[in-house]
């Protein structure tokens, strides 16, 4: 597996250019990737080279829009996916492998309804994806509060989005997320075990914790803990047990708040040191 230092997630406002030689010091193995950069190819080669020089390789791709949600039109997600075929044919060529969405657990369709038009959104991106040379994740969402948004309930679990990209002829992965794990069933061990044991449709891994003496169905999305911070969810052995048959995924940090201030309010060297710092308590 790929130890992946992600800006976004992390919020660290610093550019690829200050962060990567201090990322490769401290056993950092991939870094964001700007999507400026995937509408020139040849700023993108040369970053690239610059970027292998050190050491370091692309994390996950940008996408161009939140491909599932309700308010994307069909003619807004055929804009979309116009500019990932073109980002995407870029990023294949300079050894972006991985990307992923989230489904939201919520909709103003009705389940049936809104189970097929999933299908074939996933089934056109990851089409596309695939084509590149990328693997394609689906993230579930767990946190309950998300489920209440519109009119009807969707899929909020691992099974739920393995049953779309099992529809949509099983070219995406999954994207799994230790918080949204937790939220969607308090940690339950079967979708856990499942996971580690066919890691060859594991793409990314999103690691963080819960929030303390809240619980599972009343934790609030933005609001989580550093991977081993709390202790609610047992990161590390998540991570262990992905690792042991896992080859290519990404696995990266993803607190939100209070997390993502703290990261944003330091410098350059303080944000990857203490992200490595997290790493080596996960991997100890």
């Amino acid at each position: 597996m790929i130890r992946t230092l992600d800006t976004s997630m992390l919020n660290i406002g610093y550019s690829y250019r200050d962060l990567a030689p201090i990322a490769a010091e401290h056993g950092m193995q991939a870094i964001s990737i700007p999507h400026t950069l995937l509408d020139d190819p040849q700023k993108a080669k040369e970053a690239t080279d610059w970027l292998h020089s050190l050491g370091l390789g692309w994390g996950l791709l940008p996408l161009p829009a939140d491909f599932y949600h309700w308010d994307l039109t069909d003619d807004a997600f055929e804009h979309a996916l116009e500019i990932l075929k073109r980002r995407a044919d870029i990023a294949g060529k300079i050894g972006v492998t991985h990307a992923y969405n989230h489904v939201w657990p919520t909709s103003p369709r009705a389940f049936d309804e809104n189970f097929a038009w999933h299908v074939g959104r996933v089934k056109a991106v990851s089409t596309v994806l695939r084509d590149s040379g990328i693997r394609y994740g689906l993230e579930f969402l767990g946190p309950h509060e998300l489920r209440t948004w519109q009119k009807y309930e969707f899929v909020h679990s691992l099974s739920g989005v393995l049953a779309i990209a099992d529809a949509a002829d099983k070219i995406a992965g999954i994207a799994f997320d230790t918080f949204h794990w937790y939220c969607s069933s308090g940690g339950c061990m079967d979708d856990l075990l499942y996971m580690a044991c066919h890691t060859e449709r594991l793409v990314a891994v999103h690691l963080n914790d819960a929030v303390e003496g809240v619980p599972y169905h009343e934790q609030r999305d933005m609001q989580r803990r550093l991977p081993m911070e709390s202790g609610v969810i047992d990161t590390a052995d998540i991570l262990r047990r992905f690792k042991a048959t896992a080859n290519d995924a990404l696995y990266m940090i993803e607190p939100f708040e209070p997390g993502r201030t703290r990261f944003r309010s330091m410098s350059a060297e303080e944000a990857v040191r203490s992200a490595a710092e997290i790493f080596a308590k996960l991997e100890a």
